[in-house]
């Protein structure tokens, strides 16, 4: 259950499974004030029918793993989230939990590693989604709630553009990038220290479709990989442009143009901050369902919904680390 959609699978299928998927934009309404409740009839409607449309067998325990919008939607209103997660589980018959940021990252990682095989040739993956940003590796991974939306709401309230979610910030003054850079080197001081040395791979789309695509069409990265020089002299070069010779450069779709130079801006703080002067890009159908689907810990919360859901209020999100044995409710037959 992520920022723009929800998807449903069951583990112990083919690798052929049946993966339907529901677009609900959670984040951009959260982001702008919008509360949850209204956003709930259509969650509510994709959980009873993805399980239907994904032929899960009648007996198979429904667990959902909340990500970025659903740890915004705890910030701005946590004991009235987690009634909502018990309403949800009694109308649905899924246990629906709020995954740490941390633990979004080694799930990419993990999934990364399903999906590539071999072709992950990178000590850790970066993924890049609407709400947050993780750096992972195998043992430690890095999450902050700095995704392709929130960064460049972020920049937008910072420059003092608008407090819209995508705002015009181009074009940008000498001064301005210097001051955008800045906030990334801010905001990602402690990645270094949390992820360790190594090198890094990106398996999302605003990456591996978005700048890709806009450094080929100005004749850079041409192969697998991103330097940290071209990405930065693409950076210098697109921000004095108007936001409409962007696109005409560029050719990029409108899902990816508005958030173009504030994605690179990132990226390119995430290389300074781990020392990197280059990034691998790997294109493939990845998403968190495999290593939640394999994560013990939340099945076992999800066995223990009530349980869970009154830690949560006095936890936050950080409740998923505590012992489900510590409950004392019963768990699924």
């Amino acid at each position: 259950m992520g920022s723009s959609g929800v998807r449903a699978a069951a583990s112990g299928l083919a690798q052929s499974v049946n993966m339907p998927s529901r677009d609900i934009d959670l984040l951009t309404p959260l982001m702008l004030g919008q509360r949850l409740e209204s956003l709930l009839p259509a969650v509510e409607s994709a959980l009873r029918e993805l399980p239907q449309q994904a032929q899960l067998p009648p007996r198979c325990h429904h667990l959902g793993g909340g990500f970025s919008a659903w740890r915004l939607a705890w910030r701005q209103g946590g004991p009235e989230l987690a009634t909502q997660l018990a309403v949800l589980y009694e109308r649905t018959g899924v246990a629906v939990l709020i995954i740490p940021a941390s633990v979004e990252g080694r799930y990419g990682h993990a999934s990364a590693q399903q999906a590539l095989g071999q072709r992950l040739q990178t000590s850790h993956v970066l993924d890049l989604g609407g709400g947050s940003m993780q750096v992972a590796g195998h043992d430690r991974s890095f999450g902050v709630e700095l995704g392709q939306k929130s960064w460049s709401r972020l920049l937008c309230q910072t420059l003092n553009r608008s407090e819209a979610v995508a705002c015009h910030l181009l074009p940008m003054q000498a001064s301005q990038l210097q001051q955008a850079r800045d906030l990334a080197d801010h905001q990602l001081q402690a990645l270094s220290a949390e992820v360790g040395g190594g090198t890094l791979t990106a398996i999302s789309r605003p990456v591996t479709r978005g700048i890709r695509s806009a450094l080929r069409g100005m004749g850079m990265a041409q192969g697998d990989a991103i330097s940290l020089q071209e990405l930065s002299a693409a950076i210098d070069s697109l921000s004095t442009l108007p936001f409409a010779d962007l696109v005409a450069l560029t050719q990029l779709p409108a899902n990816f143009a508005p958030y173009l130079v504030s994605d690179m801006l990132l990226v390119e703080g995430v290389l300074r901050a781990m020392g990197l002067t280059s990034l691998s890009l790997a294109e493939a159908a990845i998403n968190n369902l495999p290593a939640l689907l394999r994560d013990e810990r939340a099945f076992e919360w999800a066995k223990r919904h009530t349980c869970y859901v009154q830690r949560l209020r006095e936890q936050g999100p950080s409740a998923y680390f505590a012992d489900p044995a510590d409950c004392l409710q019963s768990a699924w037959p």
